[in-house]
């Protein structure tokens, strides 16, 4: 796995720079238990194993501790060894139970998520490394337009803008109308950035 600084595109690292521990794929609310296994992360990209680590898991009954084990590789091709314990507790819900987080290790701060930047040593959580998360580094045309195929893919289209998306069988006519309304309410918007962009050109270009 492997130094810290910024991210694929330039400017701050993003939550999506490296590798992402979650807590709800590690415990199981059991005190008094301890268990041991190991995660592998795949790029989606390329489909290759990004890392993995081993962990060894211990619940008392309001606290915890997560030992992991890994092998970081450095800028300069340096690997290093890491084994250290992440300390967990315990919070009241509101409506009875409890729920467990982790503690950064950097800031003692509460966390369901802890992060290992490309090039870091340590998982911590977000706030410790400044991470910001990806879509607060998109333009506002990007985010239009990231906002249309969500809903076009929820309503089972497979095009670009515009195109026709057959009502599902089991959907009723009115909530099938509601969702292509909604849906060419947000192509509007992306069709206006991109108009904004092509006259920003045009002034760069003096035509």
């Amino acid at each position: 796995m492997g130094g810290y600084g910024s991210g694929r595109s330039g400017g701050r690292p993003t939550t999506e720079d490296g590798l992402t521990l979650r807590l709800s794929t590690l415990l199981r609310d059991r005190p008094g238990c301890a268990w041991s296994g190991s995660i592998t992360w795949t790029d989606t990209r390329t489909g290759e194993q990004s890392g993995s680590i081993s962990y060894e898991a211990y619940l008392r009954q309001k606290t915890g501790r997560l030992r992991l084990q890994y092998t970081t590789t450095l800028k300069d091709g340096e690997r290093r060894e890491s084994d250290y314990s992440i300390e967990l507790e315990t919070s009241h819900q509101t409506f009875g139970g409890r729920r467990w987080w982790f503690l950064c290790p950097r800031t003692g701060r509460r966390a369901t998520k802890l992060y290992l930047p490309n090039g870091a040593l340590t998982f911590a959580s977000r706030q410790a490394y400044g991470l910001v998360y990806p879509c607060q580094r998109e333009q506002p045309h990007d985010r239009a337009s990231r906002r249309v195929y969500k809903l076009r893919d929820k309503l089972g289209g497979t095009g670009g803008l515009e195109s026709y998306i057959p009502k599902p069988k089991w959907m009723r006519k009115a909530t099938y109308d509601r969702k292509l309304e909604e849906i060419f309410a947000a192509e509007e918007i992306v069709y206006a950035h991109i108009e904004m962009l092509d006259r920003r050109l045009d002034r760069l270009l003096g035509r």
